[in-house]
């Protein structure tokens, strides 16, 4: 296990601004060193647009800052690029190692 790439787990969050309204954003939970491995990608034609998919599996080590928030609502952040998180696998329940699987959109950056 070649853990080489730094990467950003961001978890969907409200949180309320200076004047107490309701603002939803993304905060990071943390950075974690990760193996990064590109399991494929596919272009599509939809909605009179072609469309592309970028699909990534990121091997983590297990922590305990991300335990309770183990969800497809997080999203991962590597090298400016946002993937959205599709499964999240603890391996053999073992809490050592994360095998996280996400998918980039259409060339979305980091916003």
């Amino acid at each position: 296990m070649t853990y080489n790439k730094k990467i950003e787990v961001q978890l969907l969050a409200e949180t309320r601004d200076e004047i107490g309204q309701q603002v939803t954003g993304w905060e990071t939970v943390f950075r974690p060193w990760s193996e990064i491995s590109c399991t494929g990608g596919r272009e599509y034609y939809a909605a009179a647009q072609t469309n592309s998919e970028n699909d990534m599996t990121f091997k983590i080590r297990f922590s305990k800052k991300v335990a309770g928030k183990l969800t497809s609502e997080l999203r991962i952040i590597y090298d400016g690029i946002v993937y959205n998180v599709v499964h999240i696998e603890d391996v053999n329940e073992q809490h050592r190692e994360l095998i996280i699987r996400a998918r980039q959109l259409n060339g979305e950056m980091r916003t």
